[in-house]
């Protein structure tokens, strides 16, 4: 088959050219059916390795090349590695049974590829700890219990067995993350460091193969034509471009060079929605800032981080309502807990009804001077001092771009600043964000943070503050909290477990190490070719697996 550029086309690729600060770009030669997606440029995918878990970027590439035992499907979780699967009458036992299957190189797809995937996340991830439930999971983090030990197990070559601590509703959910995705243990210890560095590093058993990787400026995907579900996926190949910032994609969008969109305000949304270009769905996820309890080993900075009533200035003092409706144009939901309303608690229920009492009493919507002024004076007497600038200084760690005013950081700065605060901006993009962020270095002060959930339940907002996370820099080390969310999972009577998660969030929003800012709208422009985009409220919010183009 043969394609021609239109005019429009060859403008769009002029304007990716100088975008890109590149002198021209070869043709690219473009297979029947081409989705075209951006990475943003602060999330730059330095390295694919599932067992390195950073940002949403990374694992909307990762979902496409590695097929864990299941994955999702719109709201639904369905067979991918494995064909089926049975939990125990307890629900501390999972079994499942592999599929014939085999990796992008020829060997076949086998269960202890999954044991070696589990034992290496919690032997070198401290993002292993969302996986907790799992049978000495912390024991082995913390190297207090052998590998040996872990509760995942290959009795044979199409057999996985999980053994759970206690039952955990949300179990499969969590399996859909490219996170438990198997490994090629021969090919990490051939390749060392590099393993998830360049395509050919790594092996793939996901429905694409990652064929191109240049520079860290474009990825491409090529179906893999031996994947199980080879018949059902109609995408020939999936090109992401690694872009400079939204300005860069809206052209490129606007232009027809680019498949999808996030619209940043809400005028932008409803622009493409009068199209009929625009995909609103419930998506996940928090925005925030989160404070060291630990100050970085300086005494002063740790009282006076770990103190609720400094944390509560901070919060007084935003107004996320105005910044929502004025900046974002209501492009954001401004948060005042860390679970959104939307999140299924139990079947049919969502946490905004189930959770009636802590929005907005710990935090508050809007800007409210007076309380500020209270908390601002709790905080000095807690301190031993007089005056705000005898407080020590400190830094604010972000990935954003502080000339954006589309985003967070330079707002939140602002604010730190007008209360006579001496912060100053660490920006780092990248892995280089997440190293300094997260344990061990745990190198920051404030840091404008967030993630989106990894399976739709509460838990997945409130595991990270538990003593035993080493996820998202978390500080928080409270017997209290740890015991609510214990008796929590230990719960079968749904109800009551959502009671102790409700009281969970109550006492974190006290006393916590972060400040809720936003959750996020699901919004998506979508070019008209583009059919069957599914979306999910947990995990990678776009799912184009099962994309079709239609041209």
């Amino acid at each position: 088959m043969t394609f021609f550029f239109s005019p429009k086309r060859m403008v769009a690729v002029g304007l990716l050219a100088a975008a890109l600060g590149t002198t021209a770009l070869a043709t690219p030669a473009f297979a029947d059916k081409v989705l075209t997606m951006a990475v943003p440029a602060n999330q730059a995918l330095d390295n694919l390795d599932p067992r390195v878990l950073l940002s949403t970027s990374h694992q909307a590439v990762q979902m496409a090349i590695f097929d864990s035992l299941v994955r999702s499907k719109g709201p639904d979780v369905v067979p991918a590695a494995a064909e089926k699967w049975e939990i125990s009458d307890d629900g501390k036992t999972y079994t499942f049974h592999l599929r014939d299957a085999k990796w992008s190189d020829g060997k076949p797809v086998t269960g202890q590829d999954f044991v070696d995937a589990f034992v290496r996340m919690f032997t070198t991830s401290g993002a292993s700890s969302i996986y907790d439930a799992i049978q000495n999971g912390a024991e082995v983090r913390g190297k207090k219990a052998d590998p040996s030990t872990l509760g995942v197990k290959a009795p044979d070559d199409k057999t996985v067995v999980f053994t759970l601590t206690s039952p955990t509703p949300y179990f499969l959910g969590l399996l859909t993350s490219a996170y438990s995705a198997p490994s090629r243990q021969d090919l990490i210890d051939k390749e060392g460091d590099k393993y998830g560095t360049s395509a050919d590093s790594m092996a793939y058993n996901g429905p694409f193969i990652l064929t191109e990787w240049s520079n860290q400026d474009k990825l491409v995907l090529k179906k893999n034509p031996n994947y199980w579900d080879a018949a059902n996926i109609k995408l020939d190949e999936v090109d992401f471009l690694v872009l400079p910032d939204v300005s860069t994609q809206r052209n490129l969008f606007d232009n027809q060079q680019l498949d999808v969109y996030t619209p940043q305000t809400e005028t932008e949304a409803k622009a493409y929605e009068a199209n009929n270009q625009l995909i609103r769905y419930n998506r996940g996820g928090l925005r925030d800032i989160t404070l060291n309890h630990l100050g970085q080993g300086d005494a002063t900075k740790a009282k006076l981080l770990s103190d609720p009533n400094f944390m509560k200035w901070i919060s007084y003092t935003i107004d996320r309502q105005g910044f929502v409706d004025k900046v974002l144009e209501g492009n954001a939901i401004a948060a005042t807990v860390q679970t959104p309303a939307a999140t299924t608690v139990y079947p049919g229920t969502t946490w905004g009804e189930v959770d009636t009492v802590n929005q907005g009493k710990y935090h508050p919507l809007s800007a409210d001077p007076a309380k500020a002024d209270e908390f601002k004076a709790k905080t000095l007497a807690d301190m031993g001092v007089t005056s705000v600038d005898q407080l020590p200084p400190m830094t604010l760690l972000t990935s954003e771009d502080p000339q954006n005013s589309k985003v967070m950081t330079p707002y939140v700065l602002s604010v730190l600043n007008n209360m006579g605060l001496k912060v100053t901006l660490n920006q780092q993009t990248g892995n280089q964000f997440w190293n300094t962020l997260l344990a061990p270095a745990l190198a920051y002060d404030l840091a404008i943070a967030g993630w989106g959930p990894d399976y739709d339940d509460p838990f997945t907002y409130m595991q990270y503050w538990q003593t035993s996370s080493t996820d998202m820099g978390t500080t928080f080390n409270n017997a209290d909290y740890d015991k609510l969310l214990t008796q929590a999972n230990n719960e079968t009577d749904l109800k009551k477990r959502a009671d102790l998660l409700v009281q969970a969030e109550a006492l974190f929003s006290d006393i916590g190490t972060s400040i809720p800012l936003l959750h996020y709208k699901g919004e998506a422009a979508v070019q008209p070719w583009v059919k069957n985009m599914l979306t999910s409220s947990f995990g990678v919010s776009l799912n184009y697996i099962w994309v079709d183009i239609q041209k």
